[in-house]
């Protein structure tokens, strides 16, 4: 991948602001080929992004592979001046994730992977996820590390300022502010229930945001201590094989398709943790017939100054395995 190449990735990533839909978007949509990375909040300045909330604002390259996926980071991370998110992290050009993953491992003897049961015990998984994502993480063990089964313990759509520093997007906000009935209506269902929600929210449990973000503390740090005896925690990117897209109708219709997809992702947005998605095998289409498609591992890693790099993990694995000769039906490839 060149840079310019890579600049342009970043750009489009740019153009989406659902951060863990990234991941999700890289079976769903049928990215061939392709691997998800979010990496450690602000290491990546979100300058020129139209902004959800600026305590999960993640830039997400979308890759064809994770050497492309680490190209693509080293141009694009470190505090660019203005975006306080990025502030802690490394000068621009300083990290060398793409050289790193060129002298990859041929084992994983010393990593501690632990499967994230709470990733697989809810309502949304399918079985064949289920089955595929826990016999992609059995090969871990066959590539040396250790494999343990554990368990883990909408201000500005408003345009209300958020105390944040940063690059304010007059332009995009002219687009949407004021709210109007019309804008409203021409809304997307999920923008709609974002709006109603957290104005509902705000008003009637004003306390609410802070005790989130409290909570959310509170998870990141149940994890910081898994980290401290495992180096990687493996579960399904997605609880099922991609559906076909909404076909609009009524606003539950909109939705539904995607209800429960980012059950996976989105804590690791409110954590701030690094994660990976790769594919491991096909599996049939999830509203049935003969159309195999992708699913995914998520992995999720240490801050890479702290931790062993999740990355080579990652990249291991994809370079030991053919997923796309690897079918899944039923329990079994």
């Amino acid at each position: 991948m060149t840079a310019r190449r890579a600049w342009m990735l970043y750009r489009i990533t740019s153009l989406d602001q659902i951060k863990s839909l990234i991941r999700a978007r890289v079976h769903v949509v049928q990215l061939e080929k392709s691997v998800g990375l979010k990496p450690t909040y602000g290491r990546v300045p979100y300058t020129g992004i139209s902004s959800g909330d600026a305590l999960d604002d993640h830039v997400e390259p979308p890759a064809r592979t994770l050497l492309d996926a680490a190209l693509c980071l080293d141009l694009i991370s470190g505090y660019d001046g203005i975006d306080d998110r990025s502030v802690g992290s490394p000068l621009p050009g300083s990290t060398s994730f793409a050289s790193a993953l060129q002298s990859s491992l041929d084992s994983l003897k010393e990593f501690r992977v632990g499967v994230l049961t709470e990733g697989f015990n809810h309502d949304f998984i399918s079985p064949i996820v289920n089955h595929s994502v826990l016999a992609a993480a059995s090969r871990f063990a066959e590539l040396g590390a250790t494999v343990e089964q554990r368990i883990s313990g909408a201000q500005i759509l408003l345009g209300l300022n958020t105390g944040r520093s940063g690059l304010s997007m007059t332009e995009i906000d002219s687009a949407w502010l004021p709210w109007t009935d019309d804008r409203f209506q021409r809304a997307f269902p999920s923008t709609k229930d974002v709006l109603i929600n957290g104005l509902y929210l705000v008003r009637n449990i004003p306390g609410l945001y802070g005790k989130s973000v409290n909570i959310g503390r509170q998870i990141r740090d149940k994890y910081e201590t898994l980290s401290q005896r495992l180096d990687v925690l493996v579960m399904p990117t997605t609880p099922i094989v991609a559906p076909k897209n909404a076909k609009g109708g009524s606003p539950v219709d909109s939705l539904t398709p995607s209800m429960g997809l980012t059950i996976n992702t989105a804590t690791f947005n409110v954590a701030g943790r690094p994660t990976i998605s790769i594919p491991i095998g096909l599996a049939p289409a999830s509203d049935g017939g003969d159309v195999t498609l992708p699913v995914g591992i998520q992995l999720v890693g240490e801050t890479v100054e702290r931790g062993k790099d999740f990355f080579q993990a990652a990249h291991t694995w994809e370079i030991h395995h053919n997923w796309e000769k690897m079918h899944f039906h039923g329990n079994l490839y």
